[in-house]
């Protein structure tokens, strides 16, 4: 591997990781608008709360967590990640955001010089 690569292979993971904290500290914070920055505007939000599923645009999620307010007991990690060009895939794991486990599953696109979530999977775990 090229020294170009190797620097370029440990600069994906960082600036996907930077994508999800920006996610994380949005939800922690409240603050729809740095939630949303990690978003492409296309985003959809998918998964099962309350033992319901549920299918919601970037909009519908942003009002839920906006609605729902500030998470500062909040407490994620990103478990696993992959990434292949313009495309990745990541894993975190969540706690207490706002009593509840979340497992999400993101879908992420590389958008001109950064990555976006473009899909997010998750499972609402009982709450703690």
């Amino acid at each position: 591997m090229t020294p170009e690569k190797e620097t370029q292979s440990f600069a994906i993971p960082q600036a996907i990781a930077e994508t999800l904290s920006r996610y994380i500290d949005g939800a922690r914070s409240g603050d729809v608008a740095l939630l949303r920055s990690a978003f492409t505007e296309g985003a959809r939000v998918s998964g099962s709360y309350s033992g319901k599923p549920v299918s919601w645009s970037l909009q519908e999620f942003c009002d839920a967590v906006a609605k729902g307010g500030a998470a500062p007991g909040l407490e994620a990690r990103v478990v696993s990640m992959e990434s292949a060009g313009g495309a990745a895939m990541a894993r975190l794991e969540a706690q207490n955001w706002r009593g509840t486990r979340y497992t999400d599953f993101f879908v992420l696109v590389r958008q001109g010089d950064g990555w976006r979530i473009d899909s997010k999977v998750f499972f609402a775990h009982a709450r703690a």
